[in-house]
C-alpha cells in the first residue's frame, strides 16, 4: 500500500514539473516571437521616419536621382539592416528600387516581381495595414522576408500623397543573429516550402502543427527526458506557413524534479522524517528556481521595453516614449496645478554636416548634442531625442517666463560651443520652439504642435534662437499655407510675369542693362508683394520651378526682341541659393539660349552670397561654367550676409552688387560710406565691376560717381517697367542719349501713340 501510494505521489509530482517545463517551453517560444516583434518594429520605425520626411515629400514631388544616391547608399541601408527598398508614386510608377548585396557593399535594382508586389500591397491595404511587423512576412526564393510600408507624407502629416515607401529586410544570417541576442536563446531557422529536406526531419507533431490551419503561433515539443525545442510559425500575409524559428533547451526543471522526486521516496522508504525534511528541501528549491525564471523573464521584458522606447544611438528615450509619457506628465500637471514646458530643439543646417562630411560624423555630433541638451537641464528635466536632428526637452515646473527663457539661453548656449569631432571642429547651433502647458495646449498634440510652429519661427528668424509659441503664429502660418497654395497653382501660368528695372552707367548715364524682376498678379489677390511671395517659395522649394519660368521668360523676351531687330543690352536673372544647388543649372540656361537662338552674352545671373558660402567649391564651377558660355555673374546683396571682403578674391565674378542698406545713408552716415568706399577699393584692385542698388537722390548719385562706383540703379533713374515700355526704352536709346527722364517720357509716348485705339 505504501509502495502504491509513494508511486502515485511520484507520479503526481514528475507530471507537475514536465507541466512546468511545458510551460517554460512556450514562453521560450514567446520570447522568440518578441525578439522578431522588437527587431521588425525597428524596420517599421526607419520606414516611418523615412516615409514621413520632408525631403522626402519633396523627391515625390519632383524626384531627382540625386535625392536617392544620397540617401539610400549602401551604407545607409546597412545601418537599418534594410536589405530592400521601393517607392511607387501614386499613379502607380515604380520611382526607385534598389536591393543591397551587403558583402559586395553596392547596391542594384530591385528584382523584377517588385514593382508587382507593391502594387498588390497599394491595392490590398487590408492584407498588411493593421497587421503588426512580425505579421508582415512574404516568402522569396531567397527565404522569408520581413517588410513595412508606409504612405509618403509630409513629417507633420500634412500632406498625403499617395505615394509608398517599403523597406524589407531577409531572415538571413544576420537577421537570425539579432534574434538570437534579443531573445537570448540559440535561434535557428528552417524554411516550410524551400528546405523540404530540413522540414521532413521536423517530429511528426510539428508538421502536423505547422499544416494546421488557425493553429497558434507559437508550440513546444520534448525531443526526450531532458530536451526540448521551442517553435515560432512565420506565416505570409495570407497565413501560409513560410519559415519555423526553433531553439533548443535543456529541461532543466523536469530533469531537477525527477531526481528529486527519486531522491525523496527513497527517502521516505528508509526514514519518514528525513522524508519530510527533503519535502521542504525540494519545495525551497522550486521555489527559487521558479523566482530566479519570473525574474529573469521580468529582466527581458524590461529590456524589449527600453530598445523600443529609446534610441539606440544616444541611449535617450524616443518619440514613441515621448507619446506614451507625455500624456501621463501632463495629468501629473493637471493635478499638482504647476506648468510643463516642452521646447522643440532642431539643430540648424545639419544636413550640411552629413554632406560634407559623413554619416559618422553626424552620429558623433548627434552623441554629442544629446550629452550636452542633457548637462544643460535639470534633473528633473527630460531629454528625447524624436528624430534626426530634433529634440525635444520636457521641463516640468518651471513657474515664471523668466526660468523658462534661462533654459532655452542655457541649451542655445551649450549647442554653440564648438564641438571637436577627429580631426575637425565643427561650429553647430539651433533653433528652439517653447510651448507651456495648459496656456498653450491642453494636450499633448496640440503642444507639440504649437512648439513645432514656434521652432518654425525660431528659423524664419534666422535660426540659433528661441521663439515662445503665440497665437498670432497660427493666423501667420495659415496665410502662409495659403500663399504657398495660390503660388503653387500660379507657377507656370500668366499670373507670373515680368519688370525690368534698368541699370545706368554712372558716368555716362547710358542704359547698360536690366534687372528682370518677378510680379504676381493673382485673379482674387490682386498684386501680390514679391516681399510677400518670394520668402514662401524660398522657403517651400518652389522657388525652382518659379525661378526656371523667370529664365525661360526672360530668354523668350530677349528671343522676341531679336527678332524684331530691337537693340539689345544683357539682362540679368536672380538666382535663388536652391536652384544653385542643381549641378544642372548651367547645362539648362545654355539648353534654354540654344533652343531660343540666343547668345549667352545678354544673359546675367545674380547670385547671393549665401548661396556661395553653402558649396563654395561647387558655386565656383558653376559660376565659371556660366562665365565660359559668355555670361556674366554678379555678386549680389553684398554686404547684408556673412560679409568678408577677401571672399571677393576667391570668386570668379564680374560684378559686386552693393545692397540698398548701404546706398541709403551713403551721404549722412560715415560708416555706410567708408564701407562702400572698403568695398569699391577692393573690387577696383580685382578689377571687378561695382553696381550700386536702390539709388533714390541725385546726392547719393553724386556721391557714388566721386567714389568711383561705376553703375547703379534705383527709383532716381526709373522704377521696374513693364515689358512694352521696355522694348520703347530700348528703341529710344539706340541714338546713344544719355538716360535721362526725358528720354523715358519720350519713349512712353512712343509706346502710347502705336497703341491701338480703345
Amino acid at each position: 500500500m505504501l509502495a502504491v501510494t509513494l508511486a502515485v505521489a511520484a507520479k503526481l509530482f514528475v507530471s507537475r514539473f514536465d507541466t512546468i517545463e511545458d510551460a517554460r517551453t512556450l514562453e521560450k517560444a514567446e520570447q522568440i516571437v518578441q525578439a522578431v516583434d522588437a527587431d521588425l518594429n525597428q524596420l517599421a520605425i526607419s520606414t516611418r521616419d523615412y516615409g514621413q520626411w520632408d525631403l522626402m515629400y519633396s523627391y515625390i514631388q519632383h524626384p531627382t536621382r540625386q535625392f536617392v544616391e544620397e540617401n539610400f547608399t549602401p551604407d545607409s541601408l546597412a545601418s537599418m539592416e534594410v536589405d530592400m527598398v521601393a517607392i511607387l508614386a501614386a499613379d502607380g510608377e515604380l520611382l526607385f528600387s534598389a536591393e543591397l548585396l551587403e558583402d559586395e557593399r553596392r547596391l542594384r535594382p530591385g528584382p523584377p516581381g517588385l514593382l508587382q508586389f507593391v502594387s498588390h500591397l497599394r491595392g490590398e491595404r487590408r492584407d498588411w495595414h493593421d497587421r503588426a511587423p512580425v505579421q508582415r512576412v512574404v516568402d522569396t526564393p531567397r527565404g522569408p522576408m520581413a517588410f513595412s510600408i508606409v504612405e509618403i507624407n509630409r513629417s507633420d502629416k500634412s500632406a498625403p500623397t499617395g505615394a509608398l515607401l517599403l523597406f524589407a529586410r531577409h531572415f538571413d544570417p544576420d537577421e537570425i543573429e539579432r534574434i538570437t541576442q534579443t531573445s537570448q536563446l540559440p535561434v535557428t531557422m528552417t524554411r516550410v516550402a524551400g528546405d523540404e529536406l530540413e522540414y521532413a526531419r521536423l517530429p511528426d507533431q510539428v508538421r502536423e502543427w505547422v499544416a494546421t490551419a488557425g493553429s497558434p503561433m507559437t508550440f513546444g515539443t520534448n525531443i526526450d527526458d531532458g530536451r526540448a525545442v521551442s517553435y515560432a510559425l512565420l506565416r505570409d500575409m495570407h497565413g501560409k506557413p513560410v519559415a519555423l524559428l526553433s531553439a533548443p533547451s535543456t529541461r532543466d526543471i523536469a530533469t531537477l524534479g525527477r531526481r528529486t522526486t527519486l531522491l525523496l521516496i527513497g527517502t521516505i522508504a528508509l526514514v519518514l522524517i528525513a522524508c519530510v525534511a527533503s519535502l521542504t528541501f525540494l519545495v525551497l528549491r522550486l521555489k527559487q528556481s521558479w523566482e530566479r525564471q519570473v525574474a529573469a523573464e521580468l529582466r527581458h521584458r524590461q529590456t524589449l521595453d527600453h530598445v523600443g522606447e529609446h534610441d539606440s544611438l544616444t541611449e535617450l528615450p524616443n518619440r514613441v516614449y515621448l507619446h506614451k509619457r507625455l500624456p501621463q506628465l501632463l495629468n501629473e500637471a493637471t493635478d499638482s496645478g504647476r506648468p510643463l514646458t516642452l521646447l522643440y530643439v532642431d539643430l540648424d543646417h545639419f544636413k550640411h554636416v552629413n554632406e560634407s562630411r559623413c554619416h559618422g560624423i553626424g552620429d558623433q555630433l548627434i552623441k554629442i548634442v544629446a550629452q550636452r541638451l542633457q548637462a544643460a537641464t535639470r534633473p528633473a528635466d527630460i531629454v528625447i531625442r524624436s528624430g534626426g536632428d530634433e529634440f525635444v526637452v520636457v521641463a516640468p515646473m518651471l513657474e515664471s517666463m523668466l526660468e523658462i527663457r534661462a533654459l532655452a539661453s542655457r541649451l542655445l548656449r551649450a549647442l554653440r560651443e564648438p564641438i571637436p569631432l577627429n580631426d575637425v571642429t565643427v561650429a553647430m547651433t539651433a533653433s528652439i520652439g517653447v510651448a507651456v502647458y495648459p496656456h498653450d495646449g491642453m494636450d499633448a498634440e496640440a503642444l507639440l504642435k504649437h512648439a513645432d510652429i514656434a521652432l518654425y519661427r525660431a528659423k524664419e528668424l534666422g535660426r540659433d534662437n528661441f521663439q515662445l509659441f503665440d497665437a498670432k503664429m497660427n493666423t501667420e502660418l495659415a496665410e502662409h499655407v495659403a500663399i504657398e497654395q495660390a503660388l503653387r497653382r500660379a507657377i507656370g501660368t500668366d499670373q507670373i510675369h515680368l519688370e525690368f528695372q534698368p541699370l545706368v552707367d554712372l558716368q555716362s548715364g547710358r542704359l547698360t542693362s536690366f534687372e528682370a524682376l518677378a510680379r504676381w498678379r493673382h485673379p482674387e489677390l490682386g498684386t501680390v508683394s514679391p516681399g510677400r511671395f518670394i520668402p514662401v517659395a524660398e522657403k517651400s522649394g518652389l522657388i525652382v520651378p518659379l525661378g526656371e519660368q523667370i529664365l525661360q521668360m526672360v530668354i523668350e523676351q530677349l528671343h522676341d526682341w531679336q527678332r524684331a531687330a530691337v537693340p539689345l543690352v544683357p539682362v540679368a536673372v536672380n538666382v535663388a541659393p536652391l536652384q544653385f544647388e542643381r549641378s544642372d543649372f548651367p547645362t539648362r540656361c545654355h539648353e534654354l539660349a540654344l533652343q531660343h537662338d540666343l547668345d549667352p552674352k545678354w544673359l546675367s545671373f545674380e547670385v547671393t552670397e549665401s548661396a556661395w558660402l553653402q558649396n563654395s567649391t561647387k558655386s565656383v564651377v558653376m559660376i565659371d561654367t556660366l562665365r565660359h558660355a559668355g555670361s556674366r555673374v554678379y555678386l549680389d546683396d553684398f554686404g547684408t550676409g556673412f560679409s568678408n571682403l577677401s571672399y571677393l578674391k576667391h570668386l570668379p565674378i564680374d560684378a559686386v552688387k552693393i545692397d540698398q542698406a548701404f546706398v541709403r545713408n551713403i551721404t549722412v552716415d560715415p560708416g555706410d560710406a567708408a564701407i562702400v568706399r572698403g568695398v569699391l577699393a577692393m573690387a577696383k584692385q580685382l578689377n571687378i565691376d561695382t553696381i550700386a542698388e536702390g539709388i533714390e537722390t541725385a546726392e547719393q548719385l553724386d556721391c557714388l560717381r566721386e567714389m568711383g562706383c561705376h553703375r547703379g540703379q534705383g527709383y532716381y533713374f526709373s522704377k521696374p517697367i513693364p515689358v512694352e515700355q521696355c522694348r520703347a526704352l530700348l528703341e529710344e536709346m539706340d541714338e546713344m542719349r544719355r538716360f535721362t527722364e526725358t528720354v523715358k517720357a519720350r519713349a512712353l509716348h512712343a509706346l502710347q501713340a502705336h497703341a491701338p485705339a480703345a
